[in-house]
């Protein structure tokens, strides 16, 4: 046993094991909690079972180093009204303005009158668990109903507990029923795959129980309960894959954790027949529940895609005879879940969702803060918002405070650069306080984000949980999915870019106790009117999310997939998709199918499985010592690796401290090849976009002012040069440019507009009574106008087609080589290939689409523009320049044109 108060006066220890392969060290834990009689005990590590000293003489050196302590002072209570107004102080010292938004304590509300059988009780209490929150009650009740139930409340109110605990009473009740647990992040599936394990029976656990990485066998009320992880593992390096694991989920998994992209493949094998088609047929026949996880991220091109994934799965279950599967939905707050629902799952009507919307779980105190930063005396702009950062985490850290951190920044790059600078900064600021004696090197901060490799992220929780260190700087990579109770204050690094992601990254922190959020606004035009619009921002609604289950390409190719699995014939697919459209779709390949009394026969080759989504290539980035190949990054994408990962590109290390320098890239093996260095300087990649029109596949319009077309378009992408960032000088960015560019270019899918000579004179006319008022040349009111026409239908798109704004993607030029020089406007799939479907559909509701855009801009009473008509958050050029008025008469000019041909 050791024993150490250097985090807490009241001391902590953990269990030391001396075995064959090293120590082993168990989690810190309480003193007082754990070990009472421990308690009067000086530092230092004893025998438990009587007590006597360990001989210091006999560890060695390295054993040494592995017993230390290295966990940072315990924040005893934080009181985020306190911190609060420290941060008031401090922005009256840097001229920072700020807005303080609370939220009080709310008491939780707890069900009384459940029915619930003994033995659930007691697991339940096992857990830490003695009472049930009146909305989890409320859940339960309605599964062992047999509704399909939506549960749609604040984070950390029990979500997963709701449904674990009916669908654990059914896999005892039944030894045969099964589970599917479905998440669109890996790091929530490994998660909830930890927190399934404490339901195993404690005094069964040394002798049924059974565990091994990815599968777990459990002993629950005398059943045994068999749940484990499936994942595809192509990027998975060979010693870390989970091959026999996946094997015992397949052949024995009673409740299967997976996301819907690996799921997608898995489904191929029943039509083929081979493989793991038993087990899966097995799995399907006896399922009884789907869990579907963080459900407002499927809305969009994904959420049709899965929509179509989950009619698939019913189809099969209903063709092996079960009729039986129940669907329970979790989502974070958006404006309409029992919709997108019950459109995801095809569930409506009297099958359709019950929902549980009101949380009964208790609220910590929350303080919220709009940080400003103050304006640079004579120079017209703000301050950096990295220095304020700067400054408040050394007013935060300061006065015995240690509060636990998590920073969320807008990229991977800038959360490795931003830790290390933390780092260095708070070291000196703690060693210089007197607070405490910090040795060089020792890390305050870590970087968590994707490209980490699992083990490194691991790690880094694991730290954080422990104490080790102050806080993570991290990415979206955390907005979700594991469950940290320590953390203290959230600061973000600029407007996540939704409500409902505000809201979720708030929501990291307070779960053990008061809670502060920083939300430090930066100089860009959407922002600062949240700045100057505090109260409107608390008072949005949050964001609804839409799908198309109409999409005919996407039904097109599903009902292929979804013949294949069944043996070629589809019975009764008017009960899983709209007639009409199904028609359509079927009319328009008549040769494939063939129909027969209530029957559709495929008739052609079995398809190739497509991915649900096309991630596009990934790559590997790794360091070479002989024969010793060390993985640095992973999962590094197509645009990362040609901003971050070019050649002669300058990076730091997973480790934080280590630079690399890019020697070689492998684009068969998708490695790229980096050695370590020294350098003072990082480098950032100057990426630039070319669009070139490869053909037209429709004509919309015709005509001597404007032409309209749709078509495929080539994207390409490559880095034009670096910019060197010295890391310890003052020395100003550095231009580098680039002769080996190594270009990505991918072909999609845009309708694109474009105005010729007799349309820019025709502008001319009607911007003549806007330019009297204004100072504007034609060419820059023209810019401001078609820019903000843009925004707008971007803004309106998603609505009316039914997908995410992240599907599609769209740029216009007032003057471009790409147009021959003329002014235009693409709007084009996101998705490498296309392929969606949204361009068809954004030209068929063209017309709707602008007399949309035209409500939201004339019935908005700003008279600039703001982010309720023209503003958008993702805009590359900052949202400048915007002519709203200028582009209420582009948009009526167009509906002229459209108003007779759509």
């Amino acid at each position: 046993m050791q024993i150490s108060y250097k985090a807490d006066p009241k001391g902590y220890c953990r269990e030391i094991q001396q075995r064959a392969n090293g120590l082993h060290m168990a989690d810190w834990t309480s003193l007082k909690a754990e070990y009472d009689n421990y308690s009067n005990q000086e530092e230092g590590i004893f025998c438990i079972q009587d007590g006597s000293p360990m001989m210091s003489s006999l560890l060695m050196t390295e054993e040494v180093d592995m017993l230390l302590d290295r966990r940072l002072p315990v924040q005893q209570t934080f009181q985020s009204s306190v911190q609060a107004g420290q941060l008031i102080e401090l922005s009256e010292r840097v001229r920072a303005e700020i807005y303080v938004h609370e939220t009080d304590e709310v008491q939780g509300v707890y069900d009384e009158h459940m029915p619930m059988a003994g033995w659930m009780r007691s697991k339940l209490e096992t857990m830490g668990v003695n009472k049930l929150y009146k909305h989890q009650a409320e859940a339960v009740e309605a599964i062992r109903e047999g509704r399909n139930v939506v549960i749609c409340t604040k984070t950390a109110s029990g979500k997963s507990l709701s449904y674990n605990i009916p669908i654990m009473e059914k896999l005892v009740a039944d030894p045969e029923a099964c589970a599917l647990y479905l998440s669109p992040f890996k790091a929530l599936v490994e998660d909830q795959f930890a927190h399934l394990q404490q339901w195993a029976d404690l005094e069964e656990e040394s002798i049924d129980n059974f565990k091994m990485s990815g599968y777990a066998k459990l002993r629950l009320h005398g059943t045994e309960v068999t749940a484990g992880l499936l994942f595809g593992q192509r990027n998975i390096p060979q010693h870390l894959r989970k091959d026999r694991a996946s094997s015992l989920v397949f052949e024995q998994g009673r409740y299967w954790l997976t996301n819907v992209h690996y799921l997608h493949p898995i489904l191929q094998s029943i039509g083929a027949q081979t493989g793991k088609a038993p087990q899966l047929m097995r799995f399907l026949k006896n399922l009884r529940y789907i869990v579907i996880d963080e459900l407002h991220h499927y809305s969009g091109l994904i959420g049709s895609k899965v929509s179509m994934l989950i009619r698939r799965i019913r189809m099969i279950c209903e063709r092996l005879g079960n009729r039986e599967v129940q669907f329970i939905a979790c989502s974070a707050t958006i404006a309409n879940p029992k919709y997108l629902a019950e459109e995801l799952t095809g569930k409506r009507g009297i099958q359709g969702f019950y929902e549980v919307m009101e949380s009964k779980a208790p609220i910590n105190k929350k303080d919220i803060v709009l940080w400003n930063p103050g304006l640079i005396e004579m120079e017209h702009k703000r301050r950096a918002v990295v220095s304020d950062l700067y400054e408040i985490l050394k007013t935060t850290y300061s006065n015995g405070q240690w509060p636990r951190s998590i920073i969320f920044s807008s990229n991977r790059q800038q959360a490795q650069l931003l830790s290390r600078e933390l780092n260095m900064i708070l070291r000196t600021h703690l060693n210089e306080c007197g607070t405490m004696e910090l040795k060089e090197g020792q890390d305050l901060f870590l970087p968590y984000h994707a490209n980490l490799p699992q083990e490194i992220k691991e790690q880094t929780i694991k730290k954080l949980q422990q104490g080790e260190i102050l806080g993570v700087v991290t990415t979206k990579a955390l907005e979700v999915g594991i469950d940290v109770d320590c953390l203290d204050i959230c600061i973000m690094l600029g407007y996540p870019g939704s409500h409902a992601s505000f809201w979720q990254q708030a929501g990291r922190v307070g779960r053990s106790g008061d809670g502060l959020v920083i939300m430090m606004v930066q100089e860009e035009p959407l922002q600062q009117y949240y700045a100057r619009n505090p109260l409107e921002f608390f008072q949005q609604s949050p964001e609804s999310a839409a799908i198309n289950i109409n999409n005919p390409k996407i039904l097109k190719e599903h009902l292929v997939y979804a013949a294949y699995e069944q043996a070629g014939t589809i019975y009764n697919a008017i009960n899983y998709v709209r007639a009409g459209v199904l028609r359509k779709v079927v009319a328009e390949v008549d040769e494939q199918w063939q129909h027969s009394e209530g029957k559709l026969v495929y008739l052609e080759e079995p398809p190739k499985y497509q991915t649900l989504i096309a991630m596009g290539e990934t790559y590997v980035v790794v360091s070479k010592m002989g024969w010793n190949e060390t993985i640095l990054f992973q999962n590094v994408d197509n645009r990362s690796l040609i901003r971050d990962y070019h050649v002669d590109a300058v990076f730091l290390g997973s480790d934080n401290r280590s630079f690399y320098k890019v020697k070689w890239i492998d684009k068969k093996q998708r490695k790229v090849l980096a050695e370590q260095v020294r350098s003072d300087y990082l480098t950032r990649g100057i990426v630039r976009d070319s669009i070139e029109v490869s053909d037209i596949t429709k004509c919309i319009f015709d005509g001597n002012e404007l032409k309209a077309n749709i078509g495929n378009i080539i994207v390409k992408r490559s880095t034009f040069g670096y910019k060197k960032m010295y890391t310890h000088s003052a020395k100003p960015l550095e231009t580098v440019q680039l002769t080996n560019t190594y270009p990505v270019s991918f072909q999609t899918e845009a309708l694109w507009l474009i105005w010729d000579e007799h349309g820019k004179s025709e502008f001319r006319n009607f911007f003549a009574s806007i330019q009297t008022v204004s100072d504007l040349t034609f060419e820059e009111l023209l810019d401001g106008s078609i820019h903000a026409v843009e925004h707008a239908l971007a803004a309106a798109i998603p609505a009316i087609v039914k997908c995410s704004a992240a599907d599609f993607q769209h740029i216009s030029f007032h003057s471009s080589s790409t147009l021959f020089g003329m002014p235009g406007l693409f709007i084009y799939d996101s998705q490498a290939g296309g392929g969606s479907g949204i361009v068809e559909v954004v030209a068929e509701k063209f017309n709707v689409l602008l007399k949309k855009a035209e409500l939201m801009m004339t019935s908005c009473s700003c008279s600039n523009g703001c982010p309720s008509c023209v503003q958008l958050f993702q805009c590359e050029r900052q949202n400048e320049p915007l002519h709203k008025a200028g582009g209420v008469v582009v948009i009526q000019s167009l509906q002229r044109y459209f108003k007779e041909i759509l």
